[in-house]
């Protein structure tokens, strides 16, 4: 399938490219082609203008009359009344017969190209004023003419050009937008693999508490006649699996909200101080159960501008994971401080600890090291991530430090434009 995307991506790619390019050239080469007749027609134009200077018309029939060579590319053809050519200048530019080509029409535009075979010029046809027409030779019509070869030279050398910058730009194109369009897609197939692995780890780990509870199940309705008290042990895993699988659900609802960005916080001003303290005594009960000593060190008092509820469900979240891998008789600390740049939010214990292998994928989505892979301890494998977007939602940060075999400390910090402290 990204093979696929990737061709028609590095297709669309050059073919975008080539459209700019084809509309620049045509751009440009439309605008050297307008200068250069534009600059042509200035050249006739002040050839008209010094013609006009000229009060004796005779004196443009001398063989050494100057004033109009100074560019011996312009050639001068004099025609009189009956539309004879009387003269030349340079002479012998062109013969009679190719003269022929240039005899006035004053029907058309003073001012215009003629083509001949292989030849273009670019002509202009002065009128002459009736007080130039007194002389023994008279002019009616003196034709200017410019031949384009040069012109039409510069403008095939820049199609040439043109095509070919556009022909290897192309290329260029193609192969740039085939390893662009395979760049642009690494994040998007990484994307496309972890919502598949996402979507095969949710299947793996709804579909096991719904193994045991239809196994659970079936177990009872081929006993009907026991009693509740004798069935207690299946009841109570139907109850264990259930309320797992109802965790899971709620974390998997959490995490497509955060994706598709419909998750909103409830901003507000809440004491994180008296928060910590009945979280932790909440949980004190929890800890009871593994003989587990909860100490809290909650500093001053701490405002906290954000949504409270979330901040909640942060604090239990680090807790519970610290209560699942911290041994019988073992020790949990919630700290709540705060220092001249941030307010941070602290929980120790001395469990097992993580891995160093394990580390740098703690907040990914399903992610268990292999310590923490067995059903008395583990959870969904969803709570870290949630804890990462409810910290980073309040411009905080999250660390966690954790030697194997000695536990885990878990940092929270948020900025101080979020707080006020006492």
């Amino acid at each position: 399938m990204f093979r696929n995307l990737r061709g028609k991506l590095a297709v669309v790619n050059a073919s975008t490219l080539l459209l700019v390019l084809l509309v620049l050239g045509v751009v440009l080469y439309s605008h050297i082609h307008f200068r250069l007749y534009q600059d042509m027609d200035e050249i006739l134009r002040l050839s008209e203008s010094r013609i006009r200077t000229i009060t004796n018309i005779d004196e443009l029939l001398r063989s050494d009359f100057r004033e109009l060579q100074e560019d011996e590319r312009t050639v001068y053809l004099y025609w009189n009344r009956n539309g004879e050519l009387t003269g030349q200048l340079p002479e012998q530019s062109f013969s009679p017969q190719e003269a022929r080509l240039f005899q006035p029409n004053h029907d058309q535009s003073a001012l215009r190209t003629i083509a001949s075979d292989l030849r273009r010029f670019r002509i202009l046809q002065i009128a002459c004023g009736e007080s130039n027409c007194k002389s023994s030779n008279p002019i009616d019509t003196i034709t200017v003419v410019r031949s384009l070869n040069d012109v039409e030279g510069m403008l095939s050398a820049l199609k040439r050009d043109l095509a070919a910058g556009i022909a290897i730009g192309l290329v260029l194109s193609i192969a740039g937008g085939y390893y662009l369009a395979g760049r642009a897609l690494i994040p998007i197939r990484r994307s496309w693999d972890k919502q598949n692995r996402f979507v095969a780890d949710a299947s793996h780990e709804l579909r096991t508490p719904t193994t045991i509870i239809h196994a659970q199940a079936e177990m009872l309705l081929r006993r009907p006649y026991h009693t509740i008290e004798q069935e207690s042990p299946n009841i109570s895993n139907i109850l264990r699996e259930s309320k797992r699988m109802g965790k899971l659900v709620d974390d998997l609802l959490t995490l497509a909200r955060i994706d598709s960005q419909d998750m909103k916080l409830q901003g507000g001003l809440f004491q994180l101080d008296s928060l910590g303290r009945e979280i932790a005594e909440q949980f004190r009960l929890i800890a009871e159960t593994k003989q587990i000593d909860l100490h809290t060190n909650v500093q001053g008092s701490i405002v906290l501008w954000g949504d409270e509820n979330r901040i909640r469900q942060l604090l239990l979240i680090l807790l519970d994971n610290a209560y699942k891998f911290t041994p019988h008789a073992g020790a949990i600390e919630l700290s709540i401080f705060r220092t001249s740049h941030a307010v941070h939010l602290r929980v120790s214990d001395n469990g097992c600890g993580i891995a160093s292998e394990d580390m740098p994928h703690l907040f990914e989505r399903f992610y268990r090291g292999d310590k923490a892979r067995s059903r008395a301890t583990t959870g969904t494998g969803l709570g870290l991530s949630i804890a990462e977007w409810i910290v980073k939602s309040h411009e905080g940060k999250i660390r966690i430090h954790s030697v194997q075999g000695t536990g885990t400390t878990v940092e929270v910090s948020f900025p101080m434009t979020r707080t006020r402290t006492q």
